[in-house]
């Protein structure tokens, strides 16, 4: 039995050296041409779509049959080319020109040469955005992304980089800034500044404040911060920027107060992006706010004061000409507005969220007040309900069945 085993190892240790002999001599485009390597490339290029619509059908496999022949011939790697002018007029000749008319259109991460039959050019694409930004501008975040990252596929593909690029990805990341979704935002203006930088027109006044808060909010340092930063002091006569430097500072100076009367004057500075960017901020604000005052006042705190300092009684659309909410224009250029006094719902709004907080609210001659020296030890974040552990949150049930 030993000496059959034996035998039996030995032909397996032989017929793998034969394997591998064989295998070494077989060159390697060969090897990569067997049945079993294309049906496996064709099972991963199955994953992506053509650039059509979820749920095409018969038709779109008919475009993605007659893409894959016209892709056959187009190659991506420029092989001996060496020099900036050569790779220029290289990439010259792969740039195309689209002539897909579709205004919508999903985005597909692209695993090969793009085709022109699933390309819009730009004048179908300027269709494209004034329909997001009007018709469509009420639909999910999830499908306001995934046609502005079409959008800026089919730009990128054609190398277009003017006026109406920079008005693709300002709108993109105003939607992500009102969605919260800093992510997105962030690459929307890492790729406004470089277009900036080459000359290209657009609301650079208004980015470059949204990058001096998201430094702030975020807490992002380094050299690429502090140019912004120089830069945005040189041009503090500008409103938004001089709002956003005094913003920076109230936040690095834990001053609420001052805070939450910047974020009453960002709408008078005639764009969203301010207030959705610094709405990021205002819980924690509001937390170390009241961490303070409860160990620093004694014994007890009007909930109606909290409720004023802590920005609850900014909920109330802006009108201009409001004697009460006008902006005031500080030293620093910086416009400002004290917040209105707090009504019942404002009171009772923020009463929920001290206790939601663990602070502990009492009556006080029929006016609800914080006991300070019960709160102080009691105080906490509690979870956010919100939060997702994988995925993202913006994909609701919905959406996702909606995809099949």
């Amino acid at each position: 039995a030993k000496e059959a085993a034996a035998k039996e190892a030995a032909a397996k240790e032989a017929a793998a050296k034969d394997k591998k002999r064989s295998h070494a001599n077989v060159p390697l485009e060969e090897e990569l041409d067997t049945d079993a390597e294309r049906a496996k490339r064709a099972r991963r290029m199955g994953r992506f779509g053509t650039g059509e619509a979820v749920g095409g059908g018969k038709k779109a496999a008919q475009l993605a049959a007659e893409r894959h022949e016209r892709l056959k011939s187009m190659k991506l790697v420029a092989a001996g080319v060496d020099n900036d002018e050569e790779k220029e007029e290289f990439w010259d000749s792969l740039t195309i020109r689209g002539t897909n008319t579709n205004l919508e259109k999903s985005y597909f991460r692209l695993t090969s040469a793009p085709d022109p039959a699933t390309v819009r050019p730009q004048p179908v694409l300027e269709k494209a955005l004034r329909r997001l930004k009007t018709e469509a501008a009420g639909e999910s975040y999830f499908y306001l992304q995934d046609q502005m990252k079409a959008l800026r596929q089919d730009l990128t593909v054609q190398r277009i980089r003017n006026s109406f690029t920079a008005e693709v990805y300002e709108h993109h990341a105003r939607v992500a800034l009102a969605n919260h979704d800093l992510g997105e935002f962030n690459q929307c203006q890492t790729v406004l500044k470089t277009l900036y930088g080459e000359g290209v027109s657009g609301q650079e006044v208004e980015f470059l404040a949204y990058r001096v808060l998201y430094s702030a909010i975020t807490g992002v340092t380094g050299s690429n911060i502090n140019t912004v930063l120089s830069t945005a002091c040189a041009m503090r006569t500008e409103p938004a920027i001089a709002h956003a430097l005094a913003v920076r500072s109230a936040l690095q100076e834990d001053n609420a107060v001052e805070y939450f009367r910047l974020l009453g004057a960002a709408p008078s500075l005639g764009h969203g992006g301010t207030g959705d960017l610094m709405s990021q901020k205002n819980e924690q604000v509001r937390f170390r706010h009241v961490t303070v005052a409860c160990k620093a006042f004694s014994p007890r705190v009007p909930v109606a004061h909290l409720a004023r300092v802590l920005g609850f009684t900014l909920h109330r659309a802006y009108v201009p000409g409001d004697g009460e909410r006008d902006p005031v224009v500080g030293a620093d250029g910086a416009p400002r507005v004290d917040p209105p006094w707090a009504r019942p719902e404002d009171v009772a709004e923020c009463v929920a969220w001290l206790e939601a907080h663990g602070a502990a609210v009492k009556d006080d001659g029929g006016v609800p007040s914080v006991d300070c020296k019960e709160s102080a030890p009691r105080l906490f974040v509690p979870e956010d309900k919100n939060a997702v552990a994988h995925g993202d949150q913006t994909l609701d049930i919905a959406d996702f069945m909606a995809s099949f």
